[in-house]
């Protein structure tokens, strides 16, 4: 099940991929030319069943084509799926999804061991309307936040705090 989508040096959103059961479709452009040896994009996903990662998920051609080109002549370049490693080794926050949101959003996080974290959400002048202290497992968890619970609208942040790990994300609320 895909739960998140990060940038990296292509700037991508969850609307660049589409998620169909069990197979998840993308699709991006630029006419700029891209260099990099970074992270194009982080997929950030969990599994329904035991197994390691690198060996359940394939890139394949059955619905988009799984290939990229390169210079005037749009020479065609083959892709491939890296294991990134045992995330649930590091800390990190993800964007909350949906966002904008007008009902309910979650925020995702992964914790590179079972502990405490508290999530805050604040307004643009720093004041918390809503603080979520909670005992986490090891890798990725999530929290539902309901409009309601928020007595706001428009731009807020939200920050993850656990041991010596902070990180912060905004988060804009619709009417």
């Amino acid at each position: 099940e895909l739960q998140n989508v990060a940038s990296g040096e292509v700037d991508v959103t969850s609307e660049n991929f589409g998620s169909f059961g069990n197979i998840v479709t993308t699709s991006w452009n630029s006419d700029k030319a891209l260099t990099t040896d970074g992270n194009l994009f982080t997929l950030t996903f969990k599994s329904n069943v035991n197994g390691r990662l690198s060996e359940l998920l394939d890139v394949n051609s059955d619905i988009t084509r799984a290939e990229a080109y390169v210079g005037e002549e749009l020479t065609v370049v083959n892709l491939d799926l890296r294991d990134g490693g045992d995330t649930a080794g590091s800390f990190a926050l993800y964007q909350n999804q949906p966002n904008p949101f007008d009902n309910v959003t979650v925020i995702g996080f992964t914790l590179p061991e079972a502990g405490n974290a508290n999530v805050k959400v604040y307004d643009v002048t720093g004041k918390i309307v809503k603080l979520i202290n909670g005992d986490y497992a090891k890798g990725y968890n999530e929290i539902t936040v309901n409009k309601s619970e928020l007595g706001a609208s428009g731009v807020l942040y939200y920050q993850l705090d656990s041991g010596d790990f902070t990180a912060t994300k905004k988060m804009i609320i619709i009417e």
